[in-house]
């Protein structure tokens, strides 16, 4: 008997503990603490965690909204401090006078996305990147959504985040059913931190290297005056070859000569440099730092013409180079085979092209 009641009273006090409030170095705790630390000379550490990105779930598996940890900065997240766990990401516990978030100027102009291919009436989700340079270190909240015009059914909303002492990439949730295919561009209004601009992001394939995109078609020239070059991609829209901006095209010259063209369908100017050559006449044409504006066109021929008859029907290669940011260019290998396959009918032309990234 004095067993179970010894027992019982054992565990009175252990639940009792489990409930408690919890004094280290003191015994008066205040009526409002759980737990209270008191010392003089001492402080408490809080768990040094080596987090790799912002967002990280992984090194603290399903963390708890409010869980408070220090990050050591040597994961792949550099920023150093105490972190709390909003919910959906790491944000720095910051003192009264830490400086309000703040950067030297945002670059629309290099906005991109990722996935990088919009189609119409499909929903689309994803990222658009905006880098800034001279950013404070400070962290900044989330925006609300910004309607996108041009190619309309896009929102644009800021993700908080913390800013890089120095540049770095603001993030934005992009979403909603775009009106049209890519390349056709959406542009957003951004004002933020003190700063206003223009994002334009139309999406564009990045071939990896060695990987190609091709074409075949049936151009139907039945009626068409001389000269009076009509393109291909009036019949074939959405079908030709885009690749960072830029659409391999060709126009109707007449039943015997074709121009062979790359067209700038991006929202901005695009530097190319390009060397071709063709297989049935001995001609080769070089054209280096050439800037090709919004809608404009360069001539892949020496003398723009090239032959698409049963007689001749020449391969065009053209090597491109085309400059996607400052510093960063793609080499491409483009090509247009373009002949009458039926002798009886010189106003139906078979169409090929391809384009091949080399580096």
């Amino acid at each position: 008997m004095n067993k179970k009641i010894l027992t019982l009273i054992l565990l009175q006090v252990c639940i009792g503990l489990m409930y408690a409030q919890v004094g280290i170095g003191t015994h008066e705790i205040s009526p409002s603490a759980m737990l209270e630390v008191k010392s003089s000379n001492k402080g408490v550490i809080f768990p040094r965690i080596a987090l790799n990105s912002n967002t990280d779930k992984i090194t603290i598996p399903n963390p708890s909204t409010g869980l408070t940890i220090y990050n050591t900065g040597l994961g792949d997240f550099k920023i150093t401090g105490y972190m709390s766990w909003d919910g959906t990401m790491w944000v720095k516990l910051q003192s009264e006078d830490i400086q309000a978030p703040g950067v030297s100027g945002i670059q629309c102009t290099g906005a991109s996305m990722t996935p990088s291919i919009f189609k119409a009436g499909v929903p689309y989700e994803g990222i658009m990147e905006i880098p800034y340079v001279g950013g404070n270190g400070a962290s900044y909240p989330a925006g609300t959504a910004i309607a996108s015009t041009g190619n309309t059914g896009l929102t644009a909303t800021l993700q908080a985040g913390i800013l890089q002492q120095g540049n770095g990439v603001l993030r934005y949730t992009l979403s909603g059913t775009p009106l049209l295919d890519s390349p056709a561009t959406a542009y957003f209004n951004i004002n933020v931190l003190g700063n206003t601009c223009t994002a334009g992001v139309s999406g564009s394939l990045v071939l990896e290297i060695g990987s190609f995109i091709t074409f075949s078609g049936i151009f139907n020239t039945t009626g068409f005056a001389g000269n009076s070059q009509i393109l291909l991609s009036s019949q074939f829209p959405d079908q030709l070859p885009v690749i960072d901006g830029l659409r391999m095209d060709l126009a109707y010259y007449d039943p015997t000569f074709y121009f062979p063209r790359i067209y700038n369908v991006s929202s901005q100017p695009q530097l190319i440099s390009l060397q071709t050559f063709a297989t049935e006449v001995n001609q080769n044409r070089t054209a280096l730092n050439q800037t090709i504006t919004t809608g404009g066109f360069i001539q892949v021929d020496i003398d723009n013409t090239v032959y698409w008859t049963t007689v001749y029907a020449e391969v065009i290669t053209s090597n491109v180079q085309v400059q996607v940011s400052p510093g960063v260019w793609r080499w491409y290998e483009m090509k247009w085979w373009a002949m009458q396959t039926d002798a009886q009918n010189n106003y139906s032309k078979t169409i090929f092209m391809s384009v091949t990234r080399k580096a």
